[in-house]
Parts: structure tokens; sequence; C-alpha cells
């Protein structure tokens, strides 16, 4: 998002300004309306996720390449529900119910381990919807960072 160079250093504010944007009035956007061009290098920190009948068979439809590497395989069209323990993704798409149950974006940070490393991170994950009632899609995005001992 490069109109936000220098601006906001933190990802999920970014992201949470990108979904407040592309309301246009609504209640929330929808997944077509988030767009990877508009998100510059912040794209391949965020993730989408596309959910069937009431939250059920909720799948990937993009994971970015600094979120989950692409040597860890393609979790494109994997269910949440079936990504790997150990990965920030995996963290960041922990409080889904949450976000289903609110219809409203939720953001979290705290620790986590990811390909054994211990890591501080952020994440945000927010509500999607094609007819700006029922919530079928989420729009998410984590960073991170190392924890150095010493």
């Amino acid at each position: 998002m490069a109109e936000y160079s220098g601006i906001e250093r933190r990802l999920v504010f970014r992201l949470l300004d990108y979904w407040e944007r592309k309301k246009e009035g609504r209640k929330m956007p929808s997944l077509d309306d988030i767009q990877s061009s508009e998100l510059a290098d912040d794209w391949d920190w965020c993730f989408l996720i596309s959910l069937g009948d009431e939250g059920e068979n909720a799948t990937f439809t993009h994971v970015g390449s600094l979120i989950s590497p692409p040597q860890r395989g393609n979790l494109i069209g994997t269910e949440v529900s079936r990504c790997p323990e150990g990965m920030l993704l995996k963290q960041a798409t922990a409080f889904m119910p949450r976000v289903l149950e609110l219809g409203v974006p939720v953001s979290i940070g705290g620790e986590c381990e990811d390909g054994g490393d211990k890591l501080l991170y952020r994440s945000t994950l927010m509500p999607l919807s094609s007819d700006d009632v029922f919530v079928d899609g989420l729009f998410g995005g984590a960073n991170c960072r190392k924890v150095t001992n010493g």
C-alpha cells in the first residue's frame, strides 16, 4: 500500500484502514473488493478465506508467501481447519469463530512458534460479504519478528 509508506508502520492498521475504505458505505466489503494490486508488498502477509454456508468449509483462496512460505506447501484450496500446527497462519486464523460471531474485525497479538522459531506477532481478521448480510469470506493478515535471546 504505497500511499501509507512512512505514515503507518503497523500492517494490521494498514489492512484495517484498507478494509474500512473498501466498505464504501456498506457494513463490510466483499471478497471481490480485495485487490492484490492495491495492497502492494502487504499482499505477501495477507490471506483470504472463502466460507461455505453458515461458515462451514472455510477454505484458503490466497495465502501470502511471507505468512506461509511456498516451501511449506501450497495451502490454497486447503480447509482452514487443516492448517498445520506450528505456523503463524494457524495462529492468525485461530479466532475465526469470534469474527464470524461478531461480524467485525478482530486483531490480536502475542507469541507463537513457527518453524521452530519463537515469534512475536500481530494479526487481524476481517469479515467479508457479497450481500452485506451473510459473512461469506474473511480477509486477514499477520506479520511478526523473531524473538532473540540476549
